[in-house]
This record gives C-alpha cells, structure tokens and sequence, in this order.
C-alpha cells in the first residue's frame, strides 16, 4: 500500500524527530516477479544516488541492505563526495533470496554475486548483526578487519510493554484458551505454516493468534480454515502499538524460521522484543537464534518445521507455568543488556572513527 501524500512525487522532503528526510520514487507493485524487483530496487537506487549526488557534501554516507542496490547507491554517493562510507547488513544478499527461491535467474544471481563482492571490497566499514554473517563477509572482502558485528536488540519501549497491565479483554482474547501468538511478517523465511499446522495437533483449550501481514497470508488462512474454529485468529496489519498489546496479552510468544542453515545465520530483531514483553517464549529455528536462546536460556526451542514439537513446547508451557516464570525473568534480564540504543551509540563511535 502507498500511501496517498507520496504518490505521484519523485521528491519530498519532511522533518521527522528533528531530522531532515528526503523521500524519493520508486517503482513498486504488488506482484514480486523478479523483472519488478528489479525495477522497485533499481529506480530506488538511481533517484536516491541521483538526488543524493546533488546535496552538500556529507561527512560520511551510511547505506543498510538488503536490497543490495541500496549499498550501490551509498557507495556511488560516497564516491561522488569522496567521502567515506560504511555499509551496514541486515540479511545476506543474493543468498538468502537464492535459498528462499525468490531469485532464480542464474544470471542475475551472478551479477548480484559480483555487486555484493564490490560493494565489500569499496566500503570503507561494514557492519552487521550476527557472527555467522561477520564470517560469510569477511571470506569476500579484501580486508576482513574492516567486517564489524552490531548485534540486534529491543528498545525501551517494549521494555516498558512488559510491565504493563494485560488486555486481553479488550482485544477480544478468549479467557479460557491458552493464546500463543505471532506477530511479523508472513513471508516464506518466517515459516507461519508450521505454526498453523501445529494449531491443528492442538484441541480446544489452545488458540494461535497470528498478528501481521505478508505474502503467505492468503495460504495460511486456507490452511487455517480446515481447522477446528478458533484454532487460528488472524488481526490482519495493524499498528505497531497494537501489535504490542496483542504481545502482551497472549500467553506465549513464538518466533519462527524455515528450517535452513543459511537463514539460521541470522537473528529476528523480533527474538529481543518478544523476550522484553514479559512473556515466555518459543524459538522455532535452526542455527543463531537457536543458539542464543539456549546460552541465555530466555525461550524453549524446538527444530524449525517440526508441528508436533511445536505442538508439544505449546502445551508443556500452558501446563508448567512456573517454567514460563523463569523464561520471562532470564528474557527480560536479556532484553534490558541489549537496547538499541546502546548499538545506536557504538554506530555513531564507528562511523565518527571513518571521518
């Protein structure tokens, strides 16, 4: 959905939080074949390195992918000013579209092999969140020093949401069923499917409650439909803040992903805020997350695609709420040693250390 101030304009600009924001066209549309991924990621790269080239000097450029094009644009502009920049990633870029089959094109993977090589080797930083990704940058980069990690995190927001007072009532949350809740993307990573299906090994006494939008929401709800009613509730998109009170009022948290290695390499911001909200939770995924979990024991985790497990960790936190206990207490004691705010600071030391 676009919405309606930004339509038919190649530039605006507003002032957010004190900021000064250039927002600028791009092509998008609903349908995601790769011919209009490349349009949408194209057009945003050339009217934001385009308009981006023709503003004071900056004193260093930061650019965060995925999409890759948006690393190109940063480093365009950067060398268009000739300054320094850093690129910061959050998903690795052309794998993770590989793995998840949403790049296919043997030669588009190839060429964006070769932009993600030279953007590594034309950034004078590169930051990103897990050591898994430190490791894959690093092997392709000519000077893996410059390769840093800058965990993920919460914010104090969420925090402030676990200390807040459940609504369940007003959100018109059963009160005598055990609601385990997502909330976030549906897309293919986040594997939503597995949750549903272990919905269905469930009676009764349980409700998924599935708070987002996506791609894969459509076949979710057909699935979810051959189940018992009540099995699966869907919100639908809602608001930040809303999705905050679903979190709160539920009775377990789930944080999914498919069940590859290469996804694995990577860590949901979503694990920290859902460990914040002082709800006990369940990680369903391979690798980091996994990991993480276990070492600070903050979730019960279960192999990714595994409904029955998931089934199993659903009803052994309804019947052993002093279990949930501990995790909420280890989550929460996670969730305040990693704020954003204190990697928002470690960034500014990074890049004032490049200028």
């Amino acid at each position: 959905m676009i919405e309606p101030d930004y339509r038919g304009k190649l530039v605006q600009r507003r002032t957010l939080d004190g900021f000064d924001a250039t927002y600028v066209w791009a092509y998008a549309s609903p349908t995601k074949t790769l011919a209009r991924r490349v349009a949408s990621y194209g057009s945003y790269a050339l009217f934001a390195a385009a308009v981006a080239s023709t503003r004071r000097r900056p004193d260093v450029v930061l650019a965060s992918s995925p999409p890759l094009p948006v690393g190109a644009a940063g480093a365009i502009v950067a060398r268009r000013h000739r300054v320094p920049w850093l690129l910061d990633i959050r998903d690795l870029w052309p794998e993770f579209a590989v793995t998840l089959g949403e790049l296919t094109n043997e030669r588009a993977v190839r060429a964006a092999e070769w932009l993600e090589r030279k953007l590594y080797a034309s950034a004078t930083l590169v930051t990103t969140p897990t050591e898994p990704f430190r490791d894959h940058i690093a092997f392709r980069s000519p000077d893996p020093d410059t390769v840093v990690v800058l965990p993920n995190g919460t914010t104090q927001t969420w925090i402030d949401v676990g200390s807040s007072q459940p609504e369940r009532e007003d959100l018109g949350l059963p009160g005598d069923r055990f609601v385990w809740a997502y909330a976030g993307n549906l897309g293919i990573a986040q594997d939503v499917g597995t949750a549903v299906s272990a919905a269905g090994h469930l009676d009764e006494r349980f409700q998924l409650l599935i708070v987002g939008d996506g791609p894969e929401r459509a076949e979710l709800e057909r699935a979810a439909a051959e189940l018992p009613d009540g099995a699966v509730r869907f919100t639908g998109l809602v608001e930040q803040a809303q999705a905050a009170r679903y979190m709160r009022a539920a009775d377990a948290l789930l944080v999914p992903l498919v069940a590859d290695p290469s996804v694995g390499r990577a860590v949901p911001s979503k694990l920290y805020d859902c460990c914040a909200v002082g709800r006990p939770v369940i990680v369903a995924a391979p690798g980091e997350p996994r990991r993480i979990a276990e070492q600070n024991e903050v979730a019960l985790t279960v192999d990714a695609g595994a409904p029955s497990a998931l089934a199993a960790a659903v009803r052994r936190l309804r019947d052993e709420p002093e279990l949930g206990e501990r995790l909420v207490s280890s989550a929460r004691l996670f969730a305040a040693e990693h704020l954003r705010d204190r990697q928002l600071d470690r960034l500014e030391q990074l890049l004032r250390s490049i200028t």
